[in-house]
């Protein structure tokens, strides 16, 4: 059976951003577990806010019928979720509802998704992984059960990407392990 290819999207475009940093460190630890894992920048994929009367008039969005494409040849997905006051990021959300549209619908069947966050915060932005989780589910999105939330992400990384503690880095290794094997199955 060949690698299943997985998808690390981080919810954050911003310079240094700890979630960008995190997509990093899965998109490795997949990769040696055995997958074949990339990330991307929601930088390069901008999108206008999402308004019916637009994609009425308009359709939508070269940007999102690539990204749902990009998303459509891989076996799972990671969305790693920066935590703006206890949800999503408007960069996400509005990713995830163009994703939503006609466009991109086939895009939650057929893969699987993990769902990961970090925060400087000692929740390490847990709040935001039960509203991703919501918002998936309600689309038809098979989720692995195991999650990431690291917390304190100021000191979080070390130098060789990696996670430094040893809790978090458990937990990723379990959300990896189990992504790893629910993709399997979509191959």
């Amino acid at each position: 059976m060949s690698n299943p290819k997985i998808i690390v999207i981080p919810g954050s475009a911003r310079t240094g951003s700890h979630n960008a940093r995190l997509g990093a460190v899965i998109a490795k630890q997949l990769n040696q577990m055995g997958a074949d894992a990339q990330v991307i920048s929601l930088a390069d994929y901008p999108m206008p806010i999402l308004n019916q009367d637009d994609e009425k008039e308009s359709g939508a969005p070269e940007n999102a019928r690539k990204l749902a494409a990009l998303i459509g040849e891989h076996q799972g997905v990671v969305l790693v979720n920066p935590e703006y006051n206890g949800s999503f990021t408007a960069l996400m959300k509005n990713t995830l509802d163009w994703l939503s549209r006609d466009v991109g619908l086939k895009v939650f069947q057929n893969r699987v998704f993990a769902l990961a966050a970090c925060s400087p915060g000692m929740l390490g932005g847990i709040r935001v992984l039960s509203h991703a989780r919501d918002n998936l589910v309600s689309v038809g999105a098979d989720m692995v059960t195991a999650q990431l939330a690291v917390g304190g992400a100021n000191d979080a990384f070390g130098d060789d990407d990696t996670l430094t503690n040893e809790r978090a880095s458990g937990l990723l290794q379990t959300m990896c392990a189990g992504l790893i094997e629910r993709a399997r199955t979509y191959q």
